[in-house]
């Protein structure tokens, strides 16, 4: 075999020995891409004085509301400029999500199990030469495996500083929308107390589980936002293994990307938290 060949055979060898399942990779940047997209934390904190005043009724004595906050007009642009921020961030695991995706070109997909049409048709094809035909239909599958994998490794390699600081920024804006809940409870339970002394005995009871229930209900709201927070923690961590493992050899690298694969789910609970805010 000309030394030429030879180089080229041993090329093959090594791109197809080296190819590996990418749709662990894919599967997580989905769930990835639906938690940094999602706003409900950051409409939550918008619409905070507006929540607040929608808990008093007609027939309420007690007053509502904040005092000394900025006008709603800024806490609006603050929105618009987050909501850009999580369409550019679900936008790009959306982005890493379809590139380890395993949609490939149509050829790709087509098995050429046999060449019964053509040998029907009255060609002579040997065995040699149908196995050639499955080798290269098998090559181009992988091939294709081998570049997604660079590509990858390539965007995630070049982004991954801005993806950690950007990750760190969206947790900092989680800690605001904490603190504007945090705030807003202390208005509500406040509101809620002094109805209750406003109240006569007869309603004082149900009173206190409605004051119970105020409560509950802002807990919940805060614990949605922790693990929403600790949801982007992980997903700064993970970028950096995703990254890490595509350097790695291939068993290495698929056992890296099934135990983050598996937790995608946790990712999927963050974002369904969130969005019952």
């Amino acid at each position: 075999m000309p030394f030429r060949n030879r180089l080229l055979a041993v090329g093959l060898a090594a791109l197809l020995a080296g190819c590996v399942n990418l749709q662990a990779i894919s599967t997580y940047s989905e769930s990835a891409a639906g938690v940094v997209g999602s706003t409900d934390a950051a409409k939550r904190w918008r619409d905070s004085d507006q929540r607040l005043r929608e808990q008093r009724l007609d027939g309420d004595v007690c007053p509502i509301g904040y005092t000394g906050r900025l006008p709603q007009a800024q806490f609006d642009a603050a929105y618009e400029d987050a909501a850009k921020l999580h369409q550019a961030m679900s936008a790009y695991f959306i982005a890493l999500s379809e590139l380890a995706s395993d949609k490939l070109p149509d050829v790709a997909k087509t098995a050429a199990t046999s060449l019964e049409g053509i040998k029907g048709a009255g060609v002579k094809v040997s065995a040699e030469e149908e196995a050639a035909v499955k080798g290269i239909f098998a090559l181009l599958h992988r091939g294709l495996d081998a570049y997604r994998h660079k590509k990858l490794r390539e965007l995630m390699t070049s982004s991954h500083g801005d993806v950690a600081r950007v990750l760190g920024l969206m947790q900092k804006l989680a800690d605001v929308y904490a603190e504007g809940v945090r705030g807003e409870r202390i208005q509500a339970v406040n509101f809620v107390k002094c109805e209750i002394g406003q109240s006569d005995l007869a309603d004082k009871y149900l009173g206190r589980r409605e004051l119970a229930r105020v409560q509950k209900d802002y807990d919940t709201d805060l614990k949605a936002i922790a693990t929403y927070k600790a949801a982007l923690q992980k997903l700064a961590d993970d970028h950096d293994k995703i990254r890490d493992a595509l350097a790695m050899d291939r068993d290495a690298m698929a056992r890296t990307l099934k135990a983050i694969a598996a937790t995608a789910k946790a990712l999927d609970k963050a974002h369904d938290a969130v969005s019952k805010l």
